[in-house]
């Protein structure tokens, strides 16, 4: 069993059964991407409602896994400690995936920080490797706009998180070094490949765009100097392999007065950003407790969570492939134990198709089985945790 997650809930009663291990099913609808989410959330619930023996408020349903994720540093009168999941399948037919899963609740709430608790999690688990990217475009006096000062405070708060975080500009510098060394040896296609940089450094991507504007100084007592200063972040997560957008966060344009904050050094502007960003990428203040940085770490781990524990969702590519061996495909990976459900997303046949699977298949073994059942007709090309593109052989 893996111990993956602290989970809790808010609650209307507290009534006394014990609690232990439960074992229940959950449902959610939608299209694959969504519905997985949804029953691993509700069957979570459910471990919490029969576990502790408490009855949740209608009020907290939720619409998807991310919303019930984000419940987790409420208090609460019970929480799960540890889960298996037991099976899971989704039903084309009716768009609703099932889950079943073995849980282990605990009564009360292990009182912890929001920081500490994520912490927590991502070290229960195999951390996911995380590069931050920003743009700024912040008007005033003392800003380059290359994003540093908005990265530097990203990374050091995914840092405390407990996610591995690298360096894009170190990685290429090595890979620069690399190739050198490379072309020293004669090795010409290691070092086109080094400075081309197409291999995978990491399963997600943060980017963040800042816009703002630092105003001119001003003194609105005797004696006392300030700085305005307006700031506006947008946040994604993006799974680094396939582009897909994992988890957005907007914080929109806020106006922060001088007067409020006198302290402040109004003749450092940059220092005067760094606070305000900070402020709103940590919710420190209740304008932005709903809306900031840790948000989107808590739901770039929920769709972590999913992945290590539903299945990871892997796309498919095959080059020039026709309608009647993809339709053979398919059938035969629907058939095929750990995979839960086969989607085709595009068919081009002169081109690339692309059919997406949810399997909890390791990628070789994934790789194995899409190349047993095309009869020895295409190769693999590219494998990644989650895209694996197929050739076909040259005859």
């Amino acid at each position: 069993m893996r111990s993956l997650l602290v989970f809790l809930m808010v609650f209307t009663a507290y009534l006394l059964y014990a609690e232990g291990e439960v074992e229940v099913v959950g449902r959610g609808s939608g299209n694959p991407d969504t519905a997985r989410e949804l029953a691993l959330a509700d069957a979570l619930r459910n471990a919490v409602r029969q576990g502790a023996g408490v009855d949740i408020l209608s009020e907290s349903k939720v619409q998807n896994f991310q919303m019930e994720y984000d419940r987790v540093m409420t208090s609460s009168f019970g929480y799960v400690e540890d889960y298996e999941i037991i099976s899971q399948n989704y039903d084309k037919a009716k768009s609703e995936y099932t889950v079943k899963l073995k849980a282990k609740v605990s009564k009360g709430s292990p009182q912890m920080d929001k920081v500490l608790a994520l912490r927590l999690l991502v070290r229960r688990m195999q951390s996911p490797r995380v590069i931050v990217e920003c743009k700024e475009d912040i008007a005033g006096e003392g800003f380059s706009g290359d994003g540093a000062l908005t990265a530097a405070l990203l990374e050091e708060m995914a840092q405390k998180t407990g996610f591995e975080i690298f360096k894009e500009s170190t990685i290429k510098a090595r890979d620069d070094k690399e190739a050198l060394r490379a072309e020293l040896l004669g090795d010409d296609f290691e070092s086109k490949v080094k400075r081309a940089g197409i291999q995978s450094t990491s399963d997600f991507k943060i980017i963040a765009k800042v816009k703002g504007q630092v105003g001119q100084m001003k003194e609105p007592f005797p004696d006392v100097k300030v700085r305005d200063v307006a700031l506006g972040v947008d946040l994604q997560a993006v799974w680094a392999d396939t582009g897909e957008v994992a988890a957005t966060v907007s914080l929109p344009t806020t106006y922060h007065k001088g007067e409020s904050q006198m302290s402040l050094p109004f003749d450092m502007p940059q220092q005067l950003v760094r606070h305000y960003l900070l402020t709103m990428l940590s919710g420190s203040e209740p304008a932005f407790k709903d809306n900031n940085a840790y948000n989107l770490f808590r739901r770039i781990i929920a769709k972590w969570i999913t992945e290590l524990d539903l299945g990871a969702k892997v796309q498919l590519e095959f080059k020039q492939i026709d309608k009647d061996s993809l339709n053979k495909l398919m059938a035969a990976l629907e058939k095929t134990p750990s995979i839960s459900y086969v989607w085709r997303r595009e068919f081009d046949r002169r081109l690339f198709s692309i059919v997406e699977v949810e399997t909890r298949l390791t990628p070789e073994q994934l790789e194995d089985a899409v190349l047993k059942n095309t009869n020895g007709k295409y190769v693999t090309e590219t494998a990644t945790k989650r895209r694996l593109r197929f050739s076909p052989v040259k005859k």
